[in-house]
């Protein structure tokens, strides 16, 4: 048995002894090399004919590394911009006044606006100057501010949906400059903004942006990454690690402007590093345009100083196939109607879209309320970094090692854990021991949202994985726009501890357990699954290559 599948660049081993059924491989391997004669017809031959096969891991993944922490920071800075630039401050009294500091900040706010028409001066504690502290946006008028949070969490929804048609009509590279670009530019206007009127106009502009790259720079990492290596570089750059940088970021910056204008420049180095990367090659590929990619991949393998002649001609033999399969194809443009065309498509989406949702519920319902958990608001988001990232790493060091441990395993198991949290928080809350439990609740709110970082890799890889190249992101976009959505009514739904302090937590249990049950009948599992191109020919991993020949 010859494996023709094996780097026909790697050196030959020497000095190792070979049984009698080797050497004649070996014997049949050379005599076809060296007389370069036709096979016979009597042998098995299956071709490798998908671009990861050719995907290594190189310098220029460690470039496409560079530019996705950049990206990661840049897009982690405008979705919890608001912790910081819209923390709520403490009262502390009035003028000469000094409120009881055994009551809560709301018993203080009902104190404070009794006494508004006096004139007094107000005493306030703040770990961060916000837009509430400098506009005068305190206590009841606080609400202007949440209502600026839920503006820039819609605006995001819009920009993921707008760049996830374009990304697939004009490319992964161009769609991904264009928000960066655009989202410096409004994160830098923002820092000048006079009152809370202009300040929701420029942020709504740069959530827009951010939104586009949230829709575009998983699938453009997928894309450029080889599928052993998928998983652990997901888990290892991802927001997990800026959770800890972001934190320090806004306790040197100290007030709201100087951090946006620090996010501004995060931005512009993630331009700065896109510049030297090339369009996806896959992109490329699924749009017939064969001609560019087969000059992009030869731009990254001398990128990568790889001159091997045999994988050069490998390569060409895929194209020639992917391009006989795209004119098959018909050049058929896809829309989001097209991930709803089919039973199986559907079921996908939805229960995808769903739980990402149900994901971004709880995960921006805790830290756009991380103000309401006792303890230091950097050092709070510092820990629950720390922790998710730590949990990254295992999550990643597990999947590359252990064949077992998949998509589902790594969703199920997390959400199970969050589940039981949140059912341990809400009977907290509703039998009243909060105040002999504050530091069991903080320790137990930072796992639950340390845990959604490991759900939303579960999630994302596995679409990335199912769709199809030429409606990949559609479905990412469709997952993107449902995880804002879930951002969106994050920053409502904990109103309804207005009823009861503990039925938020109820309610995110109730989401929890369905999304736990859909995901595990109606998902498949994806480790492995190699990356298909084409919606109208949908086929089988492939085996590793072999050719048999016939014993003498």
């Amino acid at each position: 048995m010859v494996n023709f599948g094996r780097d026909h660049c790697r050196a030959m081993e020497v000095d190792k002894p070979m049984d009698e059924d080797e050497a004649y491989s070996s014997v049949e391997e050379n005599s076809l090399l060296k007389e370069d004669i036709l096979l016979p017809t009597t042998i098995e031959m299956t071709k490798t004919r998908n671009l990861d096969d050719f995907l290594k891991f190189g310098r220029y993944t460690v470039l496409v590394l560079f530019l996705a922490e950049f990206v990661c920071l840049s897009t982690l800075s405008t979705m919890i911009y608001m912790v910081y630039a819209g923390h709520s401050p403490s009262v502390l009294g009035c003028g000469e006044t000094t409120f009881d500091p055994s009551l809560n900040n709301t018993e203080r706010c009902k104190l404070y606006e009794s006494m508004k028409n006096t004139s007094c001066t107000l005493q306030l504690s703040y770990q961060f100057k916000s837009v509430n502290v400098e506009f005068d946006l305190l206590c009841s008028d606080s609400m202007l501010v949440k209502s600026s949070t839920t503006i820039q969490m819609s605006a995001v929804f819009l920009g993921a949906l707008a760049f996830g048609q374009s990304s697939d009509l004009f490319g992964r590279r161009f769609a991904l400059m264009i928000a960066l670009s655009c989202s410096a530019v409004f994160t830098g206007i923002s820092s000048f903004s006079v009152d809370i009127f202009t300040f929701n106009i420029w942020r709504g502009l740069t959530g827009f942006f951010a939104g586009g790259i949230t829709a575009v720079q998983g699938v453009y990492l997928v894309e450029n990454i080889p599928v052993k290596h998928r998983m652990l570089v997901n888990t290892i750059v991802t927001w997990s690690p800026n959770f800890i940088i972001y934190p320090i970021i806004a306790y040197v910056a100290g007030e709201w402007r100087r951090l946006a204008a620090i996010s501004a420049v995060v931005n512009l180095l993630g331009v700065a590093v896109l510049i030297f990367c090339y369009e996806s090659p896959r992109f490329l590929i699924q749009k017939g345009r064969i001609a560019e990619a087969r000059r992009v991949l030869k731009d990254i393998r001398r990128f990568n100083k790889d001159s091997c002649e045999n994988r050069s001609q490998e390569i060409e033999e895929m194209l020639i196939a992917e391009k006989e399969a795209f004119t098959e194809a018909h050049k058929k443009n896809h829309t989001f109607l097209t991930i709803f065309k089919n039973a199986e498509l559907l079921r996908w989406t939805f229960v995808l879209c769903f739980g990402i949702m149900t994901t971004s519920l709880i995960n921006y319902g805790i830290l756009f309320n991380m103000d309401t958990i006792i303890g230091s608001l950097y050092l709070n988001n510092i820990f629950f970094g720390i922790i998710r990232w730590g949990l990254n790493i295992i999550v990643g060091l597990s999947d590359y090692k252990i064949k077992a441990a998949g998509r589902k395993l790594l969703n199920t198991g997390s959400e199970t854990l969050n589940l039981c949290c949140l059912l341990f928080i809400f009977c907290i809350y509703y039998f009243e021991l909060y105040n002999d439990y504050s530091n069991a609740i903080r320790v137990v709110a930072i796992m639950v949202t340390a845990m959604c970082g490991q759900v939303y890799i579960a999630k994302y890889i596995t679409a990335t994985e199912l769709y199809p190249t030429s409606v990949r992101n559609l479905g990412c976009s469709a997952q993107a726009m449902f995880s804002r959505i879930g951002t969106i009514l994050s920053t409502q739904l904990f109103f309804l501890g207005d009823l009861h302090i503990s039925y938020p937590y109820l309610a995110l249990s109730l989401f929890l357990f369905a999304d736990i049950i859909l995901f595990q009948t109606m998902i498949p599992e994806t480790k492995g699954r190699k990356l298909e191109n084409h919606l109208q020919k949908r086929v089988k991993v492939a085996k590793p290559s072999t050719v048999s020949l016939p014993r003498p």
